[in-house]
């Protein structure tokens, strides 16, 4: 064993001479997972990193509740409703059965306790509740949900329920949980409830609180850990959706049927450590060299803002991260009118063994035209000052 030993270290010194006293990044092989399907994505471009059976349509046990938790969160967000929003209970949210708070029939909480007690709590109940009153019943906030899961492009995902007990065409798929996750990490309130480990907060009938404790081992055992929810059902096995930020990078890990939790697990932090490994995130608001304006030709104005149409996003090979490079090209000559949100120019971002990434700068303000008889005019007003 010794022997071995100094022959790896004999090995990679070598290969730190022979490169310069350089360290040369290569791409490990992605581990292997023991689940019916698994993904990993980059969440800020949508990269697919790795992919196992990603397209099968399979159960989604309380993997469900993501999508509930997300629509709440964007109704929250854009004040449909507030978190001191008060949530009744029904008869059927009482009988729900699985995991649950034990709401009563009448009792009301507010938006805030609900969200911690599906996140945390992974509440069938209080899933059922909020979904009813968010959509005014069952019914009319499945179709919301079967209608967002059509906008993110969730093309192999037909929701039945707002919890994920067990019912017939109820299912998903690992790349659709992949596409969901990575448009719930965009809102900070959501992160907020699914990173929260414990939570005791929530009445238990008796005079105390509940003690509800999230079923995501992974935000206490994974640096970067924050979200976003566990499932299981016998038909489904162990399912989860994680994701993790380190260093301006965040991965999302879909792990569908794995056969124990503990493999569920295992299976999310390999996938993510090897992606953080061997994987970064690029980002490109404002390039140094950006211009903030150019010179416009017969216009009211001398020059016009610009900036790039959006922030330039790519996954970059950790061994491509020092080659990252770009130039920027605007037009020879802008002559007015110049429209809003006008194409004048482009960032072509270059990475080794990738297609050129181009982004539009655009206009960020209009420019009229002014006739020859207002150039005149402003000419001589402007000299008799």
């Amino acid at each position: 064993m010794a022997k071995l030993r100094h022959f790896f270290i004999i090995m990679m010194l070598m290969v730190v001479v022979m490169t310069g006293n350089s360290v040369v990044w290569a791409a490990t092989a992605p581990p292997t997972s023991v689940a019916r399907a698994a993904e990993l994505v980059d969440a800020a471009t949508g990269k697919v990193l790795f992919q196992q059976n990603a397209n099968a349509e399979l159960p989604m046990a309380s993997v469900t509740k993501l999508m509930t938790l997300y629509i709440a969160v964007k109704a929250v967000v854009q004040h449909k409703v507030s978190l001191s929003s008060l949530v009744p209970a029904d008869e059927d949210a009482y009988h729900i059965g699985g995991s649950q708070i034990w709401l009563r029939p009448g009792e009301r909480l507010t938006v805030d306790q609900m969200l911690k007690a599906i996140a945390v709590g992974s509440a069938n109940d209080a899933a059922y509740a909020l979904g009813a009153y968010l959509g005014g019943s069952e019914t009319q906030f499945v179709a919301i949900m079967n209608q967002t899961a059509r906008q993110l492009g969730m093309m192999h995902t037909h929701f039945v329920n707002p919890h994920g007990l067990p019912v017939r065409d109820h299912f998903t798929t690992a790349h659709d949980l992949a596409i969901l996750g990575s448009a719930a990490v965009k809102y900070p309130l959501l992160l907020h409830y699914t990173s929260q480990w414990q939570d005791r907060t929530i009445r238990n009938g008796k005079g105390g609180s509940l003690w509800l404790i999230n079923q995501n081992r992974l935000l206490r055992t994974y640096i970067g850990a924050d979200g976003l929810k566990t499932g299981y059902t016998h038909a489904a096995g162990f399912c989860m959706v994680a994701t993790a930020r380190r260093e301006g990078t965040r991965l999302i890990a879909v792990i569908l049927g794995a056969p124990t939790s503990k493999l569920r697990f295992a299976d999310a932090q390999a996938l993510m450590t090897w992606g953080f490994l061997n994987y970064r995130t690029f980002k490109l608001a404002t390039p140094s060299n950006l211009p903030k304006t150019l010179p416009v030709a017969h216009g009211a104005i001398s020059s016009v803002m610009v900036a790039l149409k959006r922030p330039v996003m790519m996954t970059v090979p950790t061994a491509d991260w020092g080659h990252v490079s770009w130039r920027i090209e605007t037009v020879p000559r802008l002559i007015a009118p110049v429209a809003l949100q006008q194409e004048v120019g482009s960032v072509t971002v270059v990475v080794p063994n990738q297609p050129p990434l181009r982004i539009p700068i655009v206009a960020t303000q209009t420019v009229r035209r002014v006739g020859f008889g207002e150039l005149v005019w402003n000419y001589f007003w402007y000299i008799a000052q």
